[in-house]
């Protein structure tokens, strides 16, 4: 193994919480994700509110770790102002990179923030090399690739598009291709691509009078075969868990900070990853159903503790030998997952030498029940912790001129500032007073978040007693303080205004006269019957592995030559093999154009028509009266996969869902 793939090996850890996160960085990690209460993809984690956050980066910078910020959801214009005040916040704090899955998103803080380090989410599902570049050209730092590649897939987009990946190698896999999943949306109104998804994946579903649990993945445990991720020149390792127990992050990080080091010296490690279900090795090596979906086995999100053994009038007994804490929030399923009751443990009793937890609620169910940790409470000496570590944001230049005046410029960035003092300065007779001396007082800038690189010229011996000095020093720094606040307010308050007359001029430009009547007709491009090349949209396929890409691409060019010249692309990779050609282009469902910087940048990448996936909320949706806005009669897809779904029909909830299969994906539909 090449030592130099181990000197850039990053261990990142997710951190739902600040415990969480406290927890990650005491077991190894060397870097953390987190997000605020709200636009990321685990809305239902504990999270961080803004202030915890300031907290939170400058702990990780002290610890010479770094900290990413997921922004990992889709946006709306109404939000956009909200999201502003959060990108202003990392800006100040210095946060490393923010995650996105938004391509509007990217393209607000390509324009106004363009310092941030972007970091493109699993959620933009970058399954190609084609993908991988249309990412890199919009000026995206790391992909995080789909967990649903294999090895060899990987290594080839690395050699094709060189930059830097991430990939995940440990925690809950989705049943659906990662930003290609409505089944939530639609079933419960709660969307995954707005970081709310209620997992039915992991629901009981019937098959021929059985229930099963047909979409519930098995986690990922890729464990000692992190070492042909390392082989293969990938090393940013990521682990899914924000809606973990502290517990289960701080055991799984430092499992493998400790597979890592050992790697490093060249040592053998055996041991297995720990794992809350049954697990694989993901599609590392196999893409198969039966190797990856545990179909008969309830999987409920959380860290599985034990079981409840007797039901009392107001208690009830769970058996465990989980280690165990005041503040723990718990929750009990039955045995086809249904949630019996959810509370935080305050009153109980354990018998350490039984394992035995008497828990003092009331619930009405009959046995078996399964209990799992779902989250903590949150912890005020966490907190303290987190505060306890002193921050200076702020590096200013200072020069002191002494002269008749006492004379102070500063300069932070390009903020600057002259400030000039009259005090009583007195001619030196017996104690002459040192530019050393007032460098070292000037220095020391109290609670003031600034840290001074102070230079003094004095244009004669002088005498300024000490007292004085210090109280200049206390004077000079509010004022500066309270300057630099408002001059910094003022530059993040015009960036909104920016921002808020952006999508104005967007809307006045293209909101549409009249709706598009014209009649389009669709067909997938593997199920072609037609000869209408006119008025026939053709919809490519959601998922081109690597090694199909370019025979697919040729079949695309066929039909091009033959004169069809209208497709709805399903992702954003297409946009990168159709620059430049004489094309009619629709963005498709997941393409997700839900706000005005989205549809700019359609717009200005030739895409001439774009549809929205029925999902989502259009009340909140500006895109929907513009220009181009079309919809076609379509089946409705519920989730896309890699996987090949047995052919069943499965019922839930009076609705029947059937499996449709193309080349290289199947997609869950409503059954005919």
């Amino acid at each position: 193994m090449k030592q130099s793939h181990y000197q850039s090996i990053e261990l990142l850890a997710p951190a739902g919480s600040p415990e969480a996160l406290v927890a990650a960085l005491d077991s190894g990690a060397d870097a953390v994700y987190s997000g605020l209460k709200d636009f990321n993809a685990r809305k239902r984690a504990k999270n961080f509110t803004l202030d915890e956050f300031k907290y939170a980066v400058n702990y990780v910078h002290h610890h010479n770790k770094k900290i990413y910020l997921t922004l990992n959801t889709l946006l709306y214009d109404h939000e956009l102002e909200q999201v502003a005040e959060i990108l202003n916040l990392a800006m100040e704090y210095a946060v490393d990179a923010i995650i996105v899955q938004d391509i509007g998103l990217i393209q607000l803080i390509r324009t106004y923030y363009p310092s941030l380090t972007i970091h493109a989410s699993t959620q933009t599902f970058c399954h190609n090399s084609m993908h991988a570049q249309f990412l890199k050209n919009l000026g995206v730092g790391r992909i995080i690739l789909p967990r649903e590649l294999s090895l060899h897939e990987i290594k080839a987009i690395q050699q094709k598009v060189p930059c830097e990946y991430e990939v995940f190698i440990h925690g809950a896999m989705c049943f659906s291709f990662s930003g290609c999943c409505l089944f939530s949306s639609y079933l419960f109104s709660q969307s995954g691509n707005r970081g709310r998804c209620l997992q039915p994946c992991r629901y009981p579903f019937i098959i021929n009078g059985t229930t099963r649990y047909p979409f519930s993945m098995k986690d990922l445990a890729l464990g000692p075969s992190l070492a042909d991720y390392i082989n293969a020149g990938i090393t940013k390792f990521k682990i899914e868990g924000r809606l973990k127990s502290t517990w289960y992050v701080k055991e799984v990080v430092s499992y493998y900070r400790k597979l890592i080091d050992s790697l490093m010296e060249g040592k053998p490690f055996k041991k297995e990853a720990p794992g809350l279900r049954s697990t694989t090795k993901g599609y590392m090596f196999d893409s198969s159903y039966d190797a990856l979906v545990d179909a008969t086995t309830l999987g409920v999100a959380g860290t599985y503790i034990g079981t409840v053994t007797q039901v009392k009038n107001k208690s009830c007994i769970i058996s465990t030998r989980h280690p165990l804490q005041k503040g723990l929030r718990l929750r009990i399923v039955d045995n086809s997952g249904k949630k019996v009751y959810e509370g935080t443990l305050l009153d109980y009793t354990y018998d350490k030498n039984k394992h035995s937890l008497e828990w003092y609620i009331s619930i009405k169910s009959k046995l078996p029940l399964s209990v799992y940790i779902i989250g903590e409470s949150k912890s005020d000496n966490t907190l303290k912790k987190l505060k306890a570590i002193h921050y200076k944001p702020y590096s200013v230049q200072i020069h002191i001129t002494i002269d008749s005046e006492f004379n102070i410029s500063a300069c932070i960035d390009t903020f600057t500032v002259q400030y000039t003092y009259t005090i009583p300065i007195q001619k030196a007779i017996t104690q002459e007073l040192s530019p050393n001396t007032i460098q070292t007082i000037f220095s020391q800038t109290a609670h003031f978040p600034f840290i001074a690189t102070v230079s003094v010229t004095i244009n004669d011996t002088m005498f300024i007693p000490l007292s004085q000095l210090k109280q200049l020093r206390r004077t000079f720094y509010e004022e500066l303080y309270n300057d630099y606040i408002k001059h910094h307010e003022s530059i993040n308050q015009q960036k909104k205004s920016d921002i808020i007359t952006h999508i104005a001029i967007i809307k006045k430009n293209y909101t549409a006269i009249q709706s598009n009547n014209t009649a389009y007709t669709w067909q997938h491009v593997e199920k072609l019957q037609t000869t209408d090349a006119n008025n026939t949209f053709i919809e490519l396929p959601v998922f081109v592995p690597e090694d199909e890409l370019d025979d697919t691409i040729t079949k695309i060019e066929n039909y091009m030559q033959s004169g069809f010249k209208h497709f709805i692309i399903p992702t954003y990779g297409w946009l990168e093999f159709f620059k430049g050609n004489n094309v009619v282009l629709c963005a498709g469902d997941f393409c997700y154009c839900v706000n005005s910087f989205t549809y700019e940048f359609y717009k200005n990448n030739s895409v001439s028509y774009f549809t929205i996936s029925g999902d989502i909320d259009a009340l909140d949706i500006t895109t929907k009266y513009y220009n181009g806005y079309i919809q076609f009669k379509k089946p409705r897809i519920y989730l896309v996969t890699r996987l090949r779904i047995p052919d069943a029909v499965y019922s839930f909830k009076h609705k029947q869902f059937c499996p449709q299969h193309y080349a290289n994906y199947d997609v869950l539909i409503d059954c005919e």
